[in-house]
């Protein structure tokens, strides 16, 4: 499983895992309440996560 940390700490209780009311890019949001880590598993996203803007669509406003 791969996971994108947005709070990590070093676990000075024992690591558990708790699903939260948050949600990234569709995946829930979980905390560790031993060392309130936060993270979300990349496999359980449902929107895509923006990519880097294409330059030759949309990028540049259109005259009346």
């Amino acid at each position: 499983m791969v996971a994108r940390y947005l709070i990590s700490y070093p676990c000075q209780d024992a690591c558990g895992t708790v699903e939260t009311d948050e949600r990234v890019d569709g995946a829930p949001v979980y905390r560790c309440p031993g060392c309130d880590s936060e993270w979300f598993e990349l496999h359980e996203r449902t929107v895509a996560a923006p990519g880097p803007s294409d330059p030759q669509r949309g990028s540049a406003p259109t005259a009346p």
